[in-house]
This record gives C-alpha cells, sequence and structure tokens, in this order.
C-alpha cells in the first residue's frame, strides 16, 4: 500500500510499504478523509519539534476492514473516527486517560491507504455524520477539551481571533456551552464570511478596524469574557490579555512556536485576575467531540479535497492559508 512520506521542509514522497496487520485488540482502517492540520503544516516549516521521516496526519476517519483476535467482526465495514495515537498504559496520564500527554505514546499517521489502530480508538460514526465532515472530529476534540479548562458563563460574550479551522471550531462550541455573542476577528473575508454563517454575530477585519477599540465599544469598555487566540502567534496572545475583561479568560488555542515567549504584564494578570487555559492535544473530549459533531453544522469547513499522490500541492494549498480545512482522501 501507499502511504506519504515527509522527508523534510516541503517535501514528500510517496512510498509503498507493508499493508499493516490486525494484532490482538486491534483493526485495519482503511483511511477516507484525512485532513491537513496547522500542527503539520508548522512541521514542515520548522516550527514544530518533529523530526522526519515521519508519515503525518492525525485527523482522519475510513473503513474498518479487518480485525484481529479479540475484535468483534461486527466491526468491519463501519465507518469510523480515529484517535491517531495510543499510550503506553502505565503512565499516570494514561490513567487519566489523557493520551496526548503520555511520554510514550504511539501516533500513527493518517496519510496513508490504511493504518492499523487498536480497537479502542475506533468509534463507529453517529448517524448524520459523514466521513469527511467526520475528519474534524480531532480538532474539535481538542477545541472542545480546551473549553472545557474553564466554566463558560451563561451569556458569556467570547472573542476568537483567527478565522482558521480551530478558531472556527471554538467559537461554535463555545456556543454550544453558553456563550452568547460570538466575535470573531480574522483578516481574510472567507473566514469572516465562513463565521457569519456559523453565527457569530461581529465579524472584524484587523487590517481595517482597529480590534481592541472595536471590541471595547461592543462590551462597554470591560473586554471580552473569554478571548481566544487562535493562530499561535505571541503577539497575538498579548493583544489578547489586553482584551478580556477584569476575571476574563484567555484560552490559548493556537500553538505557538516552541521556545515561544511571551512578552507579559505579571502585575496586570494579578490586579485584573485574569485567567490563562492552554491545552494540548484531545485530552478526554473525542467521545464527546463526536456525539456533538452531528448537530454543530461544520461540514461546510471542508474546503479542499485531494488525493494522496498531491499531498505537496495540497499542504501548499494549506499553507497558503485558502478556504478552511484541506483534506487527503486516499480514495480519490
Amino acid at each position: 500500500m501507499n502511504v506519504a512520506t515527509w522527508r523534510g521542509g516541503a517535501q514528500f514522497t510517496i512510498d509503498e510499504v507493508p499493508e499493516p496487520v490486525a494484532g490482538p485488540g486491534q483493526v485495519v482502517v482503511a483511511v477516507h478523509a484525512a485532513g491537513i492540520c496547522g500542527t503539520d503544516i508548522h512541521a514542515t516549516q520548522g516550527l514544530f519539534p518533529w523530526s522526519p521521516p515521519l508519515v503525518l496526519g492525525h485527523e482522519y476517519t475510513g473503513v474498518v476492514s479487518a480485525v484481529g483476535r479479540g475484535v468483534p467482526k461486527s466491526l468491519v465495514g463501519r465507518a469510523v473516527a480515529c484517535e491517531p495515537s495510543y499510550g503506553c498504559g502505565e503512565c499516570a496520564e494514561c490513567d487519566a486517560g489523557r493520551i496526548s500527554q503520555c511520554r510514550r505514546a504511539t501516533r500513527v499517521g493518517g496519510f496513508a491507504e490504511r493504518v492499523a489502530l487498536p480497537a479502542r480508538c475506533v468509534h463507529p460514526l453517529p448517524r448524520g455524520l459523514d466521513s469527511v465532515a467526520a475528519a474534524l472530529t480531532e480538532p474539535a476534540a481538542c477545541c472542545l477539551a480546551g473549553l472545557e479548562k474553564f466554566p463558560m458563563e451563561r451569556g458569556a460574550t467570547v472573542l476568537v481571533i483567527g478565522g482558521g479551522i480551530m478558531g472556527l471550531l471554538t467559537m461554535v462550541l463555545a456556543r454550544r456551552r453558553g456563550a452568547r455573542r460570538l466575535i470573531l476577528s480574522d483578516p481574510l473575508e472567507e473566514r469572516r464570511a465562513i463565521a457569519k454563517k456559523l453565527g457569530a454575530q461581529v465579524v472584524i477585519d484587523p487590517t481595517k478596524e482597529n480590534l481592541r477599540e472595536r471590541v471595547m465599544a461592543l462590551t462597554r469598555e470591560r473586554g471580552a469574557d473569554v478571548v481566544c487566540e487562535a493562530v499561535g502567534k505571541p503577539e497575538l496572545v498579548a493583544d489578547a490579555m489586553t482584551l478580556v475583561k477584569p476575571t476574563g479568560v484567555v484560552q490559548l488555542v493556537g500553538v505557538s512556536p516552541k521556545g515561544s515567549e511571551l512578552p507579559l504584564s505579571l502585575w496586570d494578570v494579578h490586579f485584573r485576575e485574569i485567567r490563562i487555559a492552554g491545552a494540548f492535544g484531545r485530552g478526554t473530549a473525542f467521545r464527546r467531540a463526536l456525539a456533538l459533531m452531528p448537530k454543530l453544522g461544520v461540514g461546510r469547513l471542508i474546503t479542499a479535497r485531494f488525493p494522496l499522490a498531491r499531498v505537496a500541492e495540497a499542504f501548499a494549498h494549506a499553507s497558503a492559508g485558502r478556504g478552511a480545512k484541506t483534506v487527503i482522501m486516499p480514495g480519490l
């Protein structure tokens, strides 16, 4: 079978590798759709600490094609959403179900025709969710895990900085958790239009409007209850600190490059009682996110589809910030 191997920088090769085999407690999944994550792009740009050669892709769905010993044969033929990693099963993080934090986690790249995973990592799709839109479950789980780090005030005003996939999913999920007014800031008209369709009451182009002045006018000079930085730029996190109300929450959704430092006024954090919430990975939220997916109406976020053989072109497309989510579909 074929896999797309990242060789460093923007270089990929399509390689033939042995077929995966379902061992005891495992399944083989024929990959249907695998999303390109911002983290994948950052890795190719040297901004995330992964080293080539590597099969990337951690947002994927497919159909179970084989099962190993101890796995019900009824799973064969089922469309599933996949958790792309599994832990060592021995550390405190695994005991808590926080696989993303396991230092010995095994990650199974989805830019491949087929993958082998533990059966516990695959989840049948709920009714009403197609297998392409379901590829958004993993990023949605990451967003949900972040929002679950703090209680959302009923009727809260939430500002999201960045209208990429993580910002848009965070915005939609914030509404599900009780936010009343959603504000999204992004310089790209296409993303602002998508945000409006997904429920944003206010969209702002920060290249044409003063973001702070607009937010303060909308919140009677207090600031937003929650400000979500969904780009991964320290300077935008610093801006977020000035846009949140006293006792509010700044949520780190975007992944800033390793080694980034924040120019932060500790006095401001202390005096205004600001909380900063960070979350890495899906935590324990994957199943909850999957159950919500049919209700979110986020299928429109899939804006480009490429076959596996055109993976380099797909990365160039996604890196250019075109659309919301680019997916690789090995069957195309």
